[in-house]
């Protein structure tokens, strides 16, 4: 899912492959639009089997997106005179009160007309499209 514009952003949300979850962003401090993958959303944060023990789906938004705005303000230059910045991190979830990290890549894109949005993956996904293009 190769995301070029603002459009695209928003048809991957109309066409369920990305969740908007741009309401908590703002609440933590990301002002531009934030979605998540629907494997990140569907493995991580809303999985089908009831989750008796651990975080609720709202923490689990909420520590993506926080550890996401952590990780860029411990240095990083989310545009550096380019169109994209990726970044890679890990987060810890907890499911039926097992801890798991799992590592994430945010994908943070300026769009020319100024529309600028920021996608959320498994990283595992961030290499599947890389190899395949």
């Amino acid at each position: 899912m190769k995301l070029e514009t603002f459009e695209d952003f928003q048809r991957a949300i109309c066409e369920g492959r990305l969740v908007d979850v741009s309401d908590t962003a703002k609440e933590i401090g990301i002002s531009i639009p934030v979605a998540v993958s629907s494997a990140l959303w569907k493995t991580y944060i809303e999985p089908e089997e009831s989750i008796t023990v651990g975080q609720t789906k709202n923490e689990r938004i909420w520590n993506v997106i926080s550890l996401l705005l952590s990780t860029l303000k411990s240095g990083m230059k989310p545009f550096d005179n380019s169109f994209s910045l990726m970044v890679q991190y890990q987060v810890h979830f907890v499911n039926d009160g097992v801890l798991t990290m799992t590592s994430l890549q945010a994908i943070i894109r300026k769009a020319a007309k100024g529309q600028s949005f920021i996608q959320i993956m498994l990283e595992e996904e961030a290499e599947h499209k890389q190899s395949n293009g």
